[in-house]
């Protein structure tokens, strides 16, 4: 009995390896919405997503804040993801990366002259947390806040999406 215990215990820490999924070098993509403090309105967007290995991945992503009382942006970004399991479906993520956004202004009624008008592009930089629940092996959610250091417009960034893996 304790032989057959011992195999069975055996057998079982060999298989473990095969229970984590093994995304290395694999490419996904998703859709995401959110919301940004200091432009105070909701965005969407979509991200790419690449595992270098099976704990570190690069998402570059766009984001479009669409506009509102005279002012809209947009967004591109490149992070990286390490990715920490802490189940067999979920995982946290430090994120790190850089940001780039474009943020316009105008005033002016249809039917009148433009009034004032400018546009400013802003290089910054990521630092945030993210959560992801694998829903299938294919299919995930993921929740993210970010601080986004960016000169004149920093602001923390809460986004939640899907994404799935091809």
């Amino acid at each position: 009995m304790k032989k057959m215990f011992l195999v069975c215990v055996v057998f079982g820490m060999l298989s473990l390896s095969k229970v984590s999924a093994q995304f290395e070098g694999t490419f996904g993509m998703g859709i995401h919405a959110g919301y940004g403090a200091e432009i105070n309105r909701p965005g969407v967007g979509m991200h790419l997503h690449y595992y270098h290995t099976n704990n570190v991945r690069f998402v570059p992503s766009f984001t479009y804040f669409p506009k509102f009382r005279d002012t809209g942006m947009w967004m591109a970004e490149a992070d990286a993801h390490y990715v920490i399991p802490v189940s067999v479906t979920a995982s946290l993520y430090p994120l790190a990366g850089i940001h780039y956004s474009n943020w316009k202004y105008s005033v002016g009624e249809t039917g009148e002259p433009a009034g004032e008008e400018w546009v400013k592009h802003r290089p910054g930089i990521n630092l945030g947390l993210g959560y992801q629940h694998d829903i299938s092996y294919r299919i995930r959610a993921n929740f993210e806040l970010k601080y986004q250091f960016i000169k004149d417009y920093s602001q923390i960034v809460f986004m939640a999406g899907f994404g799935f893996w091809l």
